[in-house]
């Protein structure tokens, strides 16, 4: 794609997010601050409904069908935002995500099978994961800076995709960032951001995963996995309902408890995945011990993880 054809993407992204802010305070789109809220102010909410908006802009641009994909993503994008105006009941949304996720198996795979059938559990906890995490400015937006980047990365390569539909999805996030990134934010991601977010990087990441036969890359998503997954098991311990909303992720402690500033807490989760991506690429994927080194980053986030949390915060 040609440097303008990019700038002019770049600048209807631009204009479409105004667009979104202008009808957002018309309509009064604002997440109202709770008592388990990080924000303080009424803030924007949607403003995620960029990602998906972008994957339909690549669509149209370049002529691109990948038809399971884009309805996987429409409908996941659709209930998220509608539970971002009002309140959708849990079984909806899960029912949506678990079509969503048998539609990203055929856009990834062309078939259900026995073995692709068990990657349903792991696709809906992934998607909640994502949306579990986005809870401070700047998370969502500078952790899947890191993850598109990667993916970028990798796809130069090895090109496992187009490589316009991971830099469109790329020019999105920063847009996105520029408003989000900020001490004060001036919009959040909202579930349609978070639960779009998730799909798009799931479906990069298990095409990644089938072209080159290699599940290591799965730890591009490590330390958002290991925060909801270890918080919802020690809940589970406290025998507290998992699915009520609560307060016990890490990157919650270290702003509640700690005092941290939310862009210090998500600059330090971008900076260890951003590490480990690192590893991930240029040595884990290509280790004839791959598995072992890969279990052995696991175990050490998961100390360092047990550590923190109970001895820091």
């Amino acid at each position: 794609m040609s440097p303008y054809l990019y700038s002019l993407v770049l600048l209807s992204l631009v204009l479409i997010m105004l667009a979104y802010l202008k009808i957002a305070k018309l309509y009064k789109i604002f997440d109202i601050p709770n008592n388990r809220s990080s924000h303080v102010k009424p803030t924007i909410r949607g403003g995620g409904i960029l990602f998906p908006t972008a994957i339909l802009l690549y669509a149209i641009v370049f002529n691109s069908w990948e038809p399971f994909f884009y309805i996987s993503l429409l409908m996941v994008s659709v209930v998220s935002f509608l539970d971002d105006l009002v309140s959708i009941s849990s079984r909806l949304r899960f029912v949506v995500q678990f079509l969503s996720s048998i539609c990203l198996i055929y856009a990834v795979f062309g078939m259900l099978s026995f073995q692709n059938i068990l990657l349903l559990p792991f696709l809906i906890g992934a998607m909640n994961s994502y949306n579990f995490m986005d809870g401070i400015n700047g998370i969502t937006a500078g952790y899947s800076l890191i993850t598109i980047i990667s993916l970028l990365v990798a796809n130069h390569y090895i090109g496992f995709v187009d490589y316009n539909l991971i830099l469109i999805l790329l020019l999105s996030t920063i847009v996105f960032t520029f408003f989000n990134f900020r001490k004060k934010a001036i919009c959040f991601a909202g579930d349609v951001g978070s639960v779009s977010m998730a799909v798009i990087l799931l479906y990069l990441i298990l095409k990644l995963i089938v072209f080159t036969s290699n599940p290591v890359f799965i730890l591009f998503l490590v330390i958002y996995g290991l925060d909801t997954g270890l918080t919802l098991f020690e809940r589970y311990k406290k025998k507290v309902n998992i699915l009520e909303p609560h307060r016990e992720h890490l990157y919650q402690k270290l702003v509640d408890n700690k005092g941290w500033s939310h862009l210090k807490v998500s600059s330090l989760a971008m900076v260890i995945q951003l590490c480990i991506n690192f590893f991930v690429l240029y040595f884990i994927s290509i280790s004839s011990f791959k598995y072992s080194l890969s279990l052995s980053i696991i175990l050490i986030l998961v100390i360092c993880y047990k550590f923190v949390k109970n001895r820091f915060v």
